[in-house]
Formats: structure tokens, sequence, C-alpha cells
């Protein structure tokens, strides 16, 4: 029996209706097809076939011999994954008091899907977009409360009059907060509105990051509560940024704005709250940015990351064999030695390579003993992990890894022979550190059933199996002989000088082999090694874009204070010049004052960013990504904005005619 997904249904079968009930061969096993599933249903990913299972817990009573599977729960109202987790690791301990031999030294932990499919060190990215995510908010709320404050500084000599005349400030603060709210309200609407749009674009860019299809969660969308909260939102930023014209209305002396006919009576009081906006104004826009760069850097890094060889013109295809058409080993390690054969006669092909995990791929990690290993014996679960990876004699070569000592598998390297292995370096420096030759020393894994000592025989160059910034990619490999250790699951690795063209005689190759064999997720090794960044890649732009609107907002917000704050001084300026102040003084005096918000800004900004630096690159990279020259840069630039924002309306100020600038209103 089988169910299929709702696509498999319409793109396979062609909507059979008169499908429910038929017979297919899945697997080279005549199968009955009993169910499709609705629409869009993914789970436990974006899978399509569902088969029952063949396991009998009663063959499995032991750990021994028992094979992986994966556990799907679905948490009780009101349970939270901590609650979980603890339960699990009761029964754990449980379970290695019982069995200790079996159990001992192993934990069980909760994960949510999004944990499960994109990684844990994914999560530290995410606390950082929605700091990043508050901070413009922040830097909005700055820019709007400090062009409303500059704009009821304007109104001051309306404002004073009102007052004269009798108006209370309770009404004056509520007309004040009517307008913010008007504001806001309107920007909020239009906001949700290019959301709902920017979501549409998002989807439909997704598939493109990723080169499987893309989880279901990922499908995003505004609902209900989202619309809700960024109503609250609105509302809250309304009252924030309402309360500064308030307190400026509430804290005003007006007597002294009838007396002398100016507009800056208060502006000594009004112009520290705009600094201190600005000043914070710099120092957001200054973090976010820092962070962008920084990702932008730790991207390009990984996305040209040393996976320890050369990975241009490769093409690679993964192939399942059946159980049934392939039951023992004889039948597989024929089936390999054929298809090598036929892989290197493919037109375009220069070398062929049949492994069970190509460059860049993640393994199934074991657990390894050697011979002169000073683990507890006792403690089968407390030894290393590294890499298994099996490959067919001269596949290694094929792949560019090429043996720095000793050999690699030969055809003789069979299982009638001594069971033999091939160790990468960093495997080497690992478990015989200092050992001038390692060729003849032997190794075993401890959690399979196969037990036998394999003799080391050659050692090549360290290659990652993953992502080139997890935090397995310093993981040890060791290679073993298919021909040794046979698996039905291979990856087919061709080189050639058009890789892209090899594919069609690929899938002939294979199907002359065995008919009922499919050659799946046929790509070029780089595209396959895409997927390992893919994510990063959207969050990365996802920053950059949240570095542009702040830099944005900064930019318009000090340019709009500042010119309004230079305005009010105009008549000042013009004072200042007919008693004999040059437009150089002036200008460097206007300057001073700019300068010193920048200059605290950056002292606020700068901290926040070199506090997250060391998180994201040790998540994302080496940790040794010299980030401090990239901050510096990015400082310089914002400088360079700040200055270019003051210095515009200072040079409007002190290019007016002394005459001009006192008679200005």
């Amino acid at each position: 029996m089988a169910v299929i997904s709702y696509g498999m249904w319409q793109n396979y079968f062609a909507s059979d209706a008169q499908l429910i009930g038929r017979d297919v061969i899945i697997n080279g096993i005549h199968t009955r097809i009993v169910g499709i599933m609705p629409q869009n249903f993914s789970f436990p990913f974006f899978h399509d076939l569902w088969l029952p299972s063949r396991l009998e817990p009663s063959d499995y009573l032991i750990r021994k011999g028992a094979p992986e599977v994966s556990v799907f729960a679905h948490l009780k109202p009101g349970v939270t994954p901590e609650s979980a987790n603890g339960d699990l690791n009761r029964i754990m301990q449980s379970l290695a008091s019982e069995y200790p031999e079996s159990n001992k030294g192993l934990s069980a932990q909760a994960l949510t899907f999004q944990e499960n499919f994109m990684g844990e060190e994914t999560m530290p990215i995410f606390i950082v977009m929605l700091f990043a995510v508050v901070f413009v908010l922040l830097l909005a709320c700055c820019n709007v409360g400090n062009l409303l404050l500059a704009r009821t500084t304007e109104r001051s000599k309306e404002i004073a009059i009102r007052v004269a005349l009798g108006s209370p400030a309770g009404r004056l603060v509520l007309q004040m907060m009517w307008e913010s709210l008007f504001i806001c309200f309107f920007s909020s609407v239009v906001a949700v509105l290019l959301a709902a749009w920017g979501l549409e674009i998002t989807n439909a860019m997704l598939p493109g990051f990723v080169p499987n299809k893309i989880p279901f969660w990922w499908h995003l969308s505004l609902d209900n509560t989202m619309i809700l909260n960024a109503l609250v939102l609105a509302i809250i930023t309304s009252v924030v940024t309402s309360a500064l014209p308030a307190w400026r209305i509430t804290h005003g002396n007006f007597n002294d704005v009838l007396r002398d006919g100016t507009r800056g009576a208060l502006s000594r009081g009004a112009g520290r709250v705009s600094r201190i906006l600005v000043t914070f104004e710099v120092g957001l826009s200054c973090a976010i940015l820092c962070i962008s760069a920084l990702l932008a850097l730790l991207v390009y890094q990984a996305t040209r990351g040393d996976y320890g060889v050369d990975t241009n013109n490769y093409l690679t295809g993964q192939i399942n064999l059946n159980a049934n058409q392939y039951p023992d080993d004889a039948s597989r390690i024929l089936f390999y030695q054929r298809l090598q054969a036929a892989a290197n006669t493919v037109p375009g092909v220069e070398k062929a390579a049949l492994t069970t995990s190509a460059v860049g791929q993640f393994t199934v990690p074991r657990q390894v003993d050697i011979d002169t290993s000073t683990n507890n014996r006792n403690e089968r679960w407390s030894y290393p992990m590294i890499n298994d990876v099996q490959v067919m004699p001269g596949s290694l070569s094929s792949m560019g890894i090429t043996p720095r000592a000793g050999r690699e598998f030969a055809d003789n390297d069979n299982q009638d022979s001594q069971p033999v292995a091939v160790v990468s370096q960093s495997f080497a420096d690992q478990f015989w550190p200092g050992a001038h030759d390692v060729i003849g020393k032997r190794l075993r894994f401890r959690d399979t059933n196969d037990q036998r000592w394999f003799t080391v025989i050659g050692v090549v160059p360290n290659v990652i199996h993953g992502r080139p910034f997890s935090a397995f990619r310093h993981r040890a490999t060791v290679y073993r002989s298919l021909e040794q250790q046979p698996a039905s699951s291979l990856i087919l690795v061709l080189r050639a000088k058009n890789p892209d063209t090899v594919g069609p005689y690929l899938v002939n190759a294979v199907r002359q082999i065995d008919s009922n064999l499919s050659v799946n997720q046929i790509q070029t090794l780089n595209q396959r090694l895409a997927r390992n960044t893919a994510g990063l890649h959207f969050i990365a732009n996802l920053f950059m874009l949240f570095g542009l609107v702040a830099v944005i907002l900064a930019a318009t917000g000090i340019y709009a204070v500042m010119r309004n704050v230079i305005n009010q001084r105009i008549q000042e300026i013009g004072v200042r010049m007919a008693m004999g102040a040059t437009e150089g003084v002036l200008l460097r005096m206007l300057m001073l004052q700019g300068s010193k918000q920048l200059l605290t800004g950056l002292i606020i900004g700068l901290p926040l960013a070199f506090i997250v630096a060391p998180k994201l690159t040790s998540a994302l990279g080496d940790g040794k990504t010299p980030f401090v020259l990239l901050f510096c840069a990015v400082a310089m630039m914002i400088s360079l904005i700040v200055v270019l924002a003051v210095w515009l309306p200072s040079r409007r100020a002190t290019g007016m005619s002394p005459a001009d600038a006192i008679r200005y209103e």
C-alpha cells in the first residue's frame, strides 16, 4: 500500500480519477495506491510518497543492529519544548540505569521542525534579525518624533497665541497626539499593504533560494493576528512620537515667544531633545549597517569557502538501490562495477566517481575507535564522531582527493581481502598526533554491527562534508571501499568540461544497466553546494535591506532635523556675520556641532555591533573574520552621510548675506 501527494497525483499520474486501488511498481514491488493527500500537504517536510513501515519492534529489543528512525510528536496544549526535554531526559536516565551497556551516555532532545530543517546554529541569526527589526522601528520612531518636534517648534508662535487666548494645554496636547495618530495610522495602512505585496514577492522568490521544495512553514502571509499586531504597533508608535511634541507644549514658556516675537525662544530645550534623537539615529543605523555588512562578508566567504577540492566541472546524481532487486552485497557490488564502467564511457565525461557522500554533502556520523584508544571500553557511546564515506576504487582521485601518503583503494581491496581504510589528514592529526607515518595503523567503528578492524592504507587532504559554516565542518573523515562496505544510496560524480550537457547521457547509461532505476537530483556539484548557503543568502539580503532602510531613514531624518535647526539659527548667523564672522568660521562651528552628535552616535552603535559580531562569525564562519576594519569602513561611510547631511543646510545658511539672514522669518 502507498499514499501519494496531491502534486504527484497531478504531475506523475495526470490527475487520474481512477488511480485509487490501482497497482503501480515502487522500488520494484507491486504496490496499491490507497490514498491521495490534500493539496499543499507536505509532512514531514516536502515528501510525495508515504509507505507503511516494515519494522518489527520485537526484532530490535536491543540497540545493537537497530536502524535509525525519526520520531515526530505533537506537544499537548500548554506543554513547552523545555518541559518536553525534561521528560525526555528523565526517560533517557531511566534507560541508562536499566540498560547501561547500550544507553549510558545517550541523550535525547525535542526540536521544532524549523530547528531540525535549518539547524540549531541558525537561531542566533534569527535573534539578530529580530533585534534589527526592533532597531529599524526605533529608528523610525526617532525620525518621526524628531520631525514632529521640529514641526512643533515651527508652530511655537501659533501655539503661544492659542495659550494666550485661553486654550487649555490638554487640548493642544490632544491635537498633537491626534496629528501623530493620523500620520502613524495612515502610514501603517500603507505599510501593511506594502508588506502583503512584499510577502507575495518573497513567496515567489523563495523557491529560487532553495534547490529542493521549500518547507510548508516557509509560506509567508499576513493573518488577522499580524494585522492586529500592526495596528497595536501603530498606536504605540503614535504615542511614543506624540510624547515629544506634548512634552514640548506642556513645558514651554510661551510668554517669551510672545514678548520677543522670535521662533527660537524654546530652541534650547527642544534642541537638546533633537540632538539626542539624532544621536540615537546615528547609533542605531551604524549598528544595523555594521551587522548587515558583516553578514554579507560571511555569505561571500561561505559561498567561496574551500571545501578541500576543486568543485567546478562536476555533475552529480543520486541513485537508490531497491533492496528486493539488490538483496545482498554481491549483487550490489556487481552493480557498482557495471555502473562505474558505464559512467566512464558517457560522452564528455573525463572521470567518474561513485560515493555515498559528495563534497559538501552531510554524512551519517559514526563513532570510531583506534587500536591505541584510551577511551573507557565500558562506555560504548563515548567515542569520537567522524564522517563515514564509502567510495569505489579510483573514485577519490576522480573527485580530486589525491592521497598525501600511501594509496587509495584498488580493485583487489574486496571482501576477500583485508579490510582497509583511507583517512583524512585531520583524522591522523586528531587520533595519532605527532606520528610521521600512520600507514598500517588500525581503526574500527563502534556503533555498527561491523566490528572489523580496518587498516589505514592512505591519508588524503581534509574535505568538508556539510555546510562550510556548520559546527561539524572540521569533523574528520574515514573512507572505506564500497566493495568492502556496500551501501544502497549512492552519489555518482562525473567530471566533464560541460557538465550541464551530460545529464541525459547519464540517465541512458543507468537505464541500460537497470531499466527500473532512476537518477535523481541531477545537478552540478556547485548547484548541489549552493543549497548549503541558500538560506544564508536570503537572510543576508534581508539584512542588507534593513541596512539600506536604516541609512535612508537616518540620512533623511538627520538632514531634515539639521536643516530645521539651522534655519532657526539663521538670524543668529546673520548677526554673527554682521559682527565680522567669516563664512568658514560659521561653517566650521556648525559642522563641529554635528560632529559631536556623530561621534556620540558611533560610540553607541559600534559597541552594539562588536557585541554581536563574534557570535555571528562563530556561527557562520571560523570565528576569525576580520570585522574590525569592516566596521571602521562602515563608520566612515556613516560619517560621510552625516557630514553631508549637516554640510548642505549649513552651506546654504552661511551663503546668505547678513541683511537677508537677519530679516529671515
